[in-house]
């Protein structure tokens, strides 16, 4: 029997796994509701390795993943100068194995589109024309899927068969599974385990990251720049191939007065708290900083990752940073986000007709790989955000001869392509997902 699926959050993960169960069975219905009146084209540099890479080719997206890459030739470290202290290349291999930069760099607003497009493909590869926002006569929506637009659910009432859903404008639905995959500070989240535990979940790094572009200047080329700037302050920027430059402004400290200017706070009050943060802090700083002050795509939090003793509850799961955020530090974001609507899709398909199994059976395969995930490596977030100027002199000797005697190139081909050793796993249920 099809399925009746709510996706809560049209980012990443809600559009690939709407895409996927709409593959694995045309009869599926599936409605994504974000409260955002379309699909975010902003947003910063995202990228694809491990299992994120052959989920991307099974789906047949690889090539239009390849189309809006970022071009962006490696990173270097500089001083207060601008002096580079060594160079690390893109990997080049198109697998699962990446550098520091991938050969899969994208805007998050474009990969979120991609998936979009891909969800409303019907079997011949056409585009639909979006299905109106109104239900049958039975209440439900028909087959395929339909995205609903500025618009939130307030409530969850949940019973052995089914998930009684509340949206904004008032109207109720009747689900067979809802799907959290509304960000780290996911509604669903607290609404499955109550507001201070879902919010407990989330375990701070004690590191505050803002995110903004700039006009882009002569010097800005297709290398990614990374500039310590001492008392735990680290600055990044990209550019690529775009005609506009990113910057990152991260900083790593306890302070509750920083959090509390930060985390979940205005955007105006945030850019404050990171200009006292950073004024005055070395080699570009004053155009980073007029540049945050004009800038209106600014966008900043709270790192950390979501420790959830479970991604199920019943018939309502979570997908993503809702379940399991992986912290942009660890470069893993997006590609478990990814195999999470991979192995959810596919539990659904290979349990069909018992989704208390099938969300069981997630709930269990998801977790080794999200442990291999947010596992960090070893001395991050630390060396990105280095106190003392002693110790960001000894990181550029080291990174000098990492880059010169090329390790960097021979450990990545040492390291397995999946994260940790893992597989993905094959799903032969997943009827209409194109072969890797």
């Amino acid at each position: 029997m099809p399925l009746k699926v709510l996706i809560i959050g049209a980012g990443i993960c809600g559009p690939a796994l709407a895409t996927l169960l709409r593959r694995s069975d045309p009869e599926n219905s599936i409605t994504v509701v974000e409260r955002y009146p379309g699909i975010r084209h902003n947003g910063l540099q995202i990228d694809l390795r491990a299992w994120g890479v052959p989920i991307m080719k099974r789906l047949g997206l690889i090539n239009a993943v390849k189309e809006k890459c970022v071009h962006e030739s490696g990173i270097t470290f500089v001083d207060s100068k601008g002096k580079q202290h060594g160079l690390f290349g893109v990997a080049g291999t198109e697998t699962g194995q990446q550098s520091f930069t991938s050969d899969f760099e994208i805007l998050r607003g474009d990969l979120s589109q991609i998936l979009y497009e891909a969800s409303l493909q019907d079997s011949d590869g056409r585009l639909d024309t979006q299905k109106k926002q109104e239900s049958t006569p039975e209440g439900e929506y028909g087959p395929g899927v339909s995205y609903l637009f500025g618009t939130t659910v307030t409530r969850l009432d949940q019973d052995e068969k089914g998930v009684d859903v509340t949206f904004s404008d008032g109207r109720t639905r009747r689900y067979d599974v809802v799907v959290g995959a509304d960000g780290q500070w996911s509604r669903t989240r607290r609404m499955m385990f109550g507001e201070e535990a879902g919010i407990d979940m989330f375990k701070r790094l004690n590191v505050y990251v803002a995110y903004f572009t700039i006009p882009k200047e002569p010097g800005d080329d297709d290398l990614a720049r990374f500039f310590h700037a001492g008392k735990g302050r680290g600055i990044a920027t990209r550019t690529g191939d775009r005609p506009y430059t990113q910057v990152y402004l991260m900083v790593r400290t306890d302070s509750e007065e920083v959090r509390r200017g930060i985390e979940r706070q205005s955007v105006e009050e945030q850019k404050e708290t990171f200009d006292k943060i950073f004024r005055g802090s070395g080699w570009q700083m004053d155009r980073f900083l007029k540049g945050m002050a004009e800038s209106t795509d600014f966008y900043a939090d709270s790192i950390g990752q979501i420790k959830a003793p479970h991604v199920v509850k019943g018939r309502i799961a979570l997908m993503g940073d809702a379940g399991y955020c992986a912290a942009p530090v660890s470069g893993m974001g997006t590609t478990v986000s990814l195999m999470g609507a991979w192995t959810l899709a596919g539990e659904l398909a290979r349990h069909r007709g018992d989704v208390p199994t099938a969300l069981e059976a997630y709930d269990v395969k998801i977790r080794p790989y999200v442990d291999a995930a947010q596992k960090l490596m070893p001395g991050v977030p630390g060396i990105m955000t280095l106190e003392s100027s002693w110790a960001i002199s000894l990181l550029h000797l080291i990174v000098s001869i990492l880059s010169f005697f090329k390790i960097d190139k021979i450990l990545m081909r040492l390291a397995p392509e999946e994260k940790g050793g893992i597989p993905l796993p094959e799903y032969p249920e997943l009827k209409g997902v194109y072969p890797a």
